[in-house]
């Protein structure tokens, strides 16, 4: 673990780093969590050892924002880059087993939000292509109560509606609308849905 941040927060608020865990906080990262718990290399079973790392790093001048409940179970990392904004609605929202999350300009996920294994979301083509030299960024929104299935890729300028359902192994580069199951390579709507638990 590795301190560079001391955080001042409420009193309905915590921070729990669990072992096997890397953390890094830029002493210039604006950091705000509002309430609930942010928890970093939670496990589903307390007495299975963690066989991954989670790593959980915010560099210079960036901003973080959660306003609840969030975890990041074993070996889910969030990255925010330099200027970046990540903001977590919290409310029991997830990032599941081995899942990334890389923040290059700004992402949002909402409440209640179930994001799965190996799930990779970025806002970012990483890359400097054809000789641009500036890094193709634009934000990723998120919705409330969505749920993202296994081995999916959410690309760069994605919006995706409270209540879709993102299948597994889906590779989303373009918006999902509200209540709506998407699934394919690239991802395409399935059917609308009412409602899921």
């Amino acid at each position: 673990m590795f301190w560079r941040y001391r955080l001042h927060l409420p009193r309905n608020a915590s921070f729990h780093i669990c072992p096997h865990s890397i953390v890094s906080i830029d002493k210039s990262a604006d950091v705000k969590i509002d309430s609930g718990e942010l928890v970093v290399n939670d496990s589903w079973f307390p007495t299975r050892k963690r066989r991954y790392i989670s790593e959980f790093r915010l560099d210079q001048n960036s901003a973080f924002i959660c306003e609840g409940d969030f975890r990041l179970f074993q070996g889910a990392s969030i990255y925010v880059a330099p200027g970046a904004k990540l903001v977590l609605h919290g409310g029991w929202s997830f990032l599941n087993t081995n899942s990334t999350l890389n923040c290059f300009c700004h992402i949002e996920i909402g409440k209640r939000c179930s994001i799965s294994d190996n799930v990779c979301i970025a806002d970012s083509d990483s890359h400097c292509i054809d000789g641009n030299k500036n890094k193709v960024t634009a934000p990723v929104i998120i919705g409330d109560h969505v749920w993202i299935g296994k081995n999916a890729t959410i690309l760069k300028g994605v919006t995706i509606g409270s209540g879709a359902v993102v299948g597994a192994g889906s590779l989303v580069t373009k918006d999902v609308p509200n209540n709506t199951v998407v699934a394919g390579n690239p991802a395409k709507p399935i059917k609308t849905i009412e409602n899921w638990e």
